[in-house]
């Protein structure tokens, strides 16, 4: 049954269910009559039928954290803070905090499209221009030239054509590329994984500052969230460590779980395993003595997010003043190559 229902969920969805759970729990509904209610207006008969499927497992007495898991649909995380939730009887708390996290997912996934779309757009909107400046505006001005009796300079021609070349091979390249992240992206919807993308992928997230900062992000706020409900740190980080997807950061995450396994205090074992640094290291070690850990890392996330938005923002203002300037010398450059041999023309006339 579960496996019928099975549905990925997005970001924003995952944070609007646990809103609306949160309301129903705050609010003293119960959560089988919640569910029922929730399926009344579901986006499709899909999620309909994963809504009124949870409301007759509740209505049976099964545990809503078990039913979480029994649908499928839903990520681990979510299960493993539910059943959390309901130990600590803060069940309502943990799916208000799950669904202000999945918030913040959705709007950094969303920032990061953002801005790598807008480059790739540029970038092929420039190429599309100096393909048609090389391949149909030069020859025309070759022609007209040659009846004019006069000819383009050799530098001017043999750099047209190899303009022309260039960005035409630039765009295919480009297309192809397009084609091949559409067949990885279905690929990896349908649970297949491809080695060369993975290599890449772990290389990018291990250089990438952007990347550094989403996972730091992700790290300090989960770890908040834990250490909020009262898990144990050990317990919080190897949580943290399956949901950061990025191997440089769950690599100092296990070697800061190994350090406190031997008796080092957090402050030391985060320190020496290079987690966090400089002003960081300080707040944690602030925290840790005055007992407001927790605070702390909701204070170091924010920072995260801040610097994960800035690297954007430094990237898309590096790439746009770079690509005027390709452009602008590209077109100056034909300009003088029409415009020296329509001089020597117009001199000869006259």
């Amino acid at each position: 049954m579960a496996k019928e229902l099975k549905k990925h969920y997005s970001a924003r969805e995952l944070s609007a269910f646990c809103l609306q759970i949160s309301l129903l729990l705050r609010a003293a509904i119960p959560l089988d009559e919640g569910l029922s209610v929730m399926a009344e207006d579901a986006a499709d008969e899909e999620e309909k039928k994963i809504l009124l499927h949870m409301s007759e497992e509740v209505e049976l007495g099964s545990p809503f954290s078990v039913v979480l898991e029994q649908v499928g649909s839903y990520p681990s995380y979510v299960i493993r803070m539910a059943k959390l939730g309901e130990e600590t009887g803060t069940l309502d708390q943990m799916m208000a905090s799950l669904s202000e996290y999945y918030e913040k997912e959705y709007i950094l996934m969303k920032s990061i499209k953002n801005a790598v779309t807008y480059p790739v757009i540029m970038i092929f909107m420039l190429l599309v221009v100096l393909f048609v400046l090389f391949t149909k505006v030069m020859p025309i001005f070759e022609s007209v030239y040659e009846q004019l009796g006069a000819r383009l300079s050799p530098v001017s021609m043999a750099a047209t054509r190899l303009g022309g070349i260039f960005s035409g091979v630039a765009l295919i390249a480009g297309v192809l590329l397009a084609a091949a992240a559409f067949v990885i992206w279905l690929m990896g919807r349908g649970g297949k994984k491809i080695q060369a993308a993975e290599r890449m992928m772990d290389r990018f997230k291990r250089k990438s500052r952007i990347a550094l900062a989403v996972a730091n992000r992700r790290f300090t706020s989960v770890l908040a969230l834990t250490l909020h409900s009262g898990l144990e740190l050990e317990k919080g980080m190897e949580l943290a460590a399956e949901l950061v997807e990025n191997p440089a950061v769950e690599e100092k995450i296990k070697a800061c779980g190994e350090e406190l396994e031997t008796g080092t205090d957090y402050y030391s074992a985060m320190k020496n395993t290079g987690l966090f640094g400089g002003f960081h290291v300080q707040m944690i070690k602030v925290g840790v003595r005055s007992g407001r850990l927790d605070e702390v890392m909701e204070e170091i996330s924010r920072s995260c997010e801040e610097e994960a938005d800035t690297a954007l923002d430094n990237m898309v203002n590096r790439l746009e003043p770079t690509m005027v300037a390709v452009l602008a010398v590209a077109v100056g450059l034909i300009l003088l190559s029409v415009m020296l041999p329509l001089v020597g023309v117009l001199s000869a006339i006259g």
